[in-house]
């Protein structure tokens, strides 16, 4: 099974219905739903929007769009090896570092982030929602 791993902004942009980039994410989750692809994030990447979304709408809203997410993407665990890889990285963000690691031990070879220059660091192929589309539709 393919898996892809999730930035957390992309999430965003889905949970949140974000314009213009809504579109190109919600084809990747339907393309998953459809096909034999994984979508992954990190355990931090569901507190983190789960405290962004309470504090842009309502901790009850926040609530039903994180059960929701849960049943449609796999949460890959964030430990000691992952925090201690991040912490003695060339990364400029720490928790683009812990993404990435976290992607990366979990045996993931994609991460999707509207933030791609902030992986600048990474082993691992960085693709937009938009870039990666284009990517599977030539194949």
């Amino acid at each position: 099974m393919k898996k892809i791993f999730l930035d957390s902004d992309v999430l965003l942009d889905l949970l949140l219905a974000r314009e213009p980039f809504i579109d190109d994410i919600t084809r990747i989750v339907e393309g998953s739903l459809s096909s034999n692809i994984k979508l992954c994030v990190s355990s931090i990447t569901v507190i983190n929007i789960d405290y962004i979304i309470g504090r842009l709408e309502t901790q009850n809203k926040a609530k039903t769009l994180r059960k929701k997410l849960l049943k449609i993407i796999y949460v890959e665990n964030v430990g000691q090896s992952i925090i201690s890889k991040a912490s003695d990285s060339k990364f400029r963000d720490f928790e683009d570092a812990v993404q990435n690691y976290c992607a990366e031990e979990s045996g993931h070879r994609i991460i999707i982030t509207r933030n791609t220059k902030d992986y600048k660091e990474s082993n691992l192929a960085i693709f937009t929602p938009k870039e990666y589309l284009a990517k599977i539709q030539t194949k």
